[in-house]
């Protein structure tokens, strides 16, 4: 054998055309495995001379054999691994994959466990058979098993299939659009996927129909309500799934539900290896591992749960711990006592005299931590938690706590290699992300699914073909659930999900937008900013601004304004602008020292400066009421509808300086364009913010009667 190469640094697959789309790792494959099935025909043939019986319900047996010494110098690396797994006394599931590393896990079957064989059949021959009853109709199963065509995996990529559209109404979720491939309708046309047969509205009283777990299924329907019964079935099929506006008292139902639907992909998963490793054990003179065993993935890790605090960590925790054990569960989840200690209590203290607003106490309570990550195991006893990342099943973490994990070990081998094979990916209060830093989860997503840098300890035989062909991507399903719709969560949701059974996507009109909530009564006007394209629309924005804006309102009676800024890139624009102009203003965003935010504030209060420049991202995070604001000019319609109210409410008159020697003319001006119709939707209302964009005109006004 020559000397191994050393492994390349990981990269993304580029987009998979019709020249390139079979990735290098995937020839290797294909090249060994037709090797081996013209050795095993061979093997065959004298075995029937032999007159050796093959039992041929396991189906066709497939060895891997040594290569012969004079191979192509590129496939060394991968020989030497096949020569490595062969001679670990034909064990049939890695450390990797055995779901545990615990000696009295059924999973981890040794050849020196033939002499439990019997004990391992009786522990697990009920898990087995209620597996096998329920695999020929479950969604699990048709979702995991079926072979991707290759020439569908193109448009996929590149966003081209084409889909059947549809609209449901259902009693709880409402309005619900079905994007579904065309392909999968007619290559799956007996199955729940297909189009036709839609989805069934069943009561909790049918929840059995779904293959959930025994394990979970007890405990899960002693609370489940209507609105969980929906939404499980839609994840219970495998479509990404997008619900952009979760109410607040609706939020835990759904945590909830998708954590049973963590526990019923795992234990799925467990159970099939589980099957399967029976069999191998049961037939001590097999060779080599039949195709239809293939269970597993290059990486051990199946589900990825992205939080923005430790709190919600801790929901979700407890939410699995509940579900499988239910009053047991803090004797069933080992290191609890410490999960505990670092994921609750560190709640911020809210001033009594002059009260937060009610969302900002709901989202800052409790344990805050936006940096964190733990890995989760389920054995066959309890849920381990605090395992290392490539011993884990589940990954709960925080996209900072993530990045960091990855950056700080970029220098190992396989640094990321556990994300190779996720299958369920969990984005929970997706717009916090954004108000965090929403490039550290893009990070994490495009570093998903990457060719592994090592193979240590993965059994090959037991990978799927789907996986080793590098279309992981295509069977993850994605969650992403938010208070609110956004353009980023939106595109998200669409440019980075490819799972090919499709999206389902909640869309309900929102009858009263935040604007219902204002009551002063200046009039608030709507300024549209024409734009030809979104690439040009940072800098015609900042044009219209510099040009029409900023002069009228520079006038002495225009004092005591407001520049409000959602995005820090488009503050820091007005910020040098405004120095170089030699422009009267003061400043407060994020980054803002408290000393300097209170001499801001006094000084935009007492007529010091003529403009406030102000950023979204700091109001987000203080609420600071800020007092002397007459005119208010919104550079861009508010991420979050919430604070539209809250700022323009801030012009009330106890809010003003009675010594300023203003007469009381007051303005609000609200720049947008054609790309901020989802923020305007939040704002005005489904129905007036159509009216704006089918309008011909460029100024609308709004007022409170």
């Amino acid at each position: 054998m020559g000397a191994k190469k050393k492994p390349k640094t990981a990269e993304r697959n580029p987009h998979l055309n019709k020249t390139t789309k079979n990735l290098k790792f995937k020839r290797k494959a294909k090249e060994m495995m037709e090797q081996h099935r013209k050795q095993a025909l061979l093997e065959k043939s004298y075995r029937e001379k032999e007159e050796i019986k093959i039992d041929e319900a396991e189906g066709k047996i497939f060895e891997f054999i040594k290569d012969e010494e004079d191979d192509n110098a590129e496939l060394n690396t991968f020989n030497e691994l096949m020569d490595t797994l062969s001679a670990k006394e034909q064990g049939y599931i890695s450390a990797d994959d055995s779901l545990d590393d615990d000696t009295d896990d059924e999973l981890s079957v040794a050849p020196e466990a033939k002499r439990a064989e019997g004990d391992v059949v009786e522990e697990a021959a009920h898990e087995v058979e209620e597996l096998e009853a329920v695999e020929s109709n479950d969604s699990f199963a048709q979702h995991f098993d079926f072979d991707l065509p290759l020439e569908s995996v193109d448009n996929l990529w590149t966003a081209q299939s084409e889909v059947k559209k549809s609209v449901l109404t259902w009693p709880h979720l409402g309005s619900i659009k079905m994007q579904i491939p065309q392909f999968v309708c007619e290559e799956l046309p007996k199955s729940e996927l297909n189009w036709n047969t839609n989805y069934k509205l069943l009561g909790t009283e049918h929840l059995h129909t779904m293959n959930i777990r025994t394990a979970i299924l007890e405990n899960f329907t002693k609370e489940i309500t209507p609105l969980q019964s929906e939404v499980f079935q839609i994840l219970n099929h495998y479509n990404d799934f997008c619900h952009p506006n979760v109410q607040k008292d609706k939020i835990d139902e759904l945590r909830l539900c998708y954590s049973a639907h963590i526990l019923n992909h795992m234990l799925k998963t467990r159970n099939r290896i589980l099957k399967h490793n029976m069999k191998l054990a049961a037939t001590p003179n097999i060779v080599t591992i039949p195709d239809s065993y293939r269970d597993q993935g290059l990486a051990r890790p199946k589900v990825l749960v992205i939080l923005p605090f430790r709190k919600c960590a801790y929901q979700i925790v407890t939410n699995m711990g509940r579900l499988l054990y239910g009053k047991n569960m803090e004797a069933k989840l080992m290191n609890f006592s410490r999960f505990t200690d670092e994921y609750t209590g560190d709640s911020l203290r809210f001033p009594q005299n002059k009260p937060k607003p009610e969302d900002y106490v709901e989202t800052f309570k409790g344990n805050i931590d936006d940096n964190f990550k733990i890995g989760i195991s389920i054995t066959k006893k309890n849920l381990k938690l605090y395992t290392d990342f490539n011993a884990s099943d589940i990954i709960i973490a925080s996209p900072l706590g993530l990045r960091l994990g990855i950056a700080s070990n970029s220098k190992e081998t396989g640094a990321f290699d556990f994300l190779n094979s996720i299958e369920l990916l969990i984005l929970d209060k997706a717009e916090m992300f954004l108000a965090q830093n929403w490039e550290n989860l893009l990070h994490v997503i495009d570093h998903l699914h990457l060719q592994p840098q090592s193979l240590s300890n993965v059994n090959l035989q037991r990978v799927r073909p789907w996986c080793l062909n590098g279309l992981c991507r295509f069977y993850r399903q994605t969650v992403v659930l938010s208070s609110h719709e956004l353009p980023e969560i939106r595109s998200l949701f669409f440019n980075k999900c490819f799972n090919y059974c499709g999206k389902v996507s909640i869309s309900n009109p929102i009858r009263q937008g935040d604007i219902s909530n204002v009551f002063v009564t200046t009039p608030q006007i709507f300024n549209l900013i024409d734009t030809t394209s979104l690439d040009s629309v940072f800098d015609t924005r900042f044009r219209y601004f510099i040009k029409e804006i900023l002069p009228r309102y520079r006038k002495p009676s225009f004092a005591h304004c407001m520049i409000y800024v959602p995005s820090y890139f488009d503050y820091v624009r007005l910020r040098n602008y405004l120095k170089a102009e030699s422009i009267s203003f003061a400043q407060i965003c994020e980054y803002t020292k408290k000393e300097k935010v209170a001499r801001a504030r006094d000084m935009f209060y007492h007529s010091g400066v003529h403009f406030l420049l102000y950023s979204e991202r700091y109001h987000f995070y203080q609420r600071t009421r800020i007092k002397g604001i007459r005119h208010l000019i919104m550079y861009q319609p508010p991420m979050w509808p919430q604070l539209y109210s809250e700022m323009v409410n801030m012009m009330n008159e106890s809010n003003q300086n009675a010594a300023d020697g203003l007469d009381d003319s007051m303005s609000i001006t609200v720049l947008y364009t054609k790309y901020d119709l989802i923020q305007l939707n939040a704002i005005l209302g489904t129905e007036s913010a159509a009216e704006l964009q089918n309008s011909n005109k460029t100024i609308h006004s709004f007022t409170i009667k």
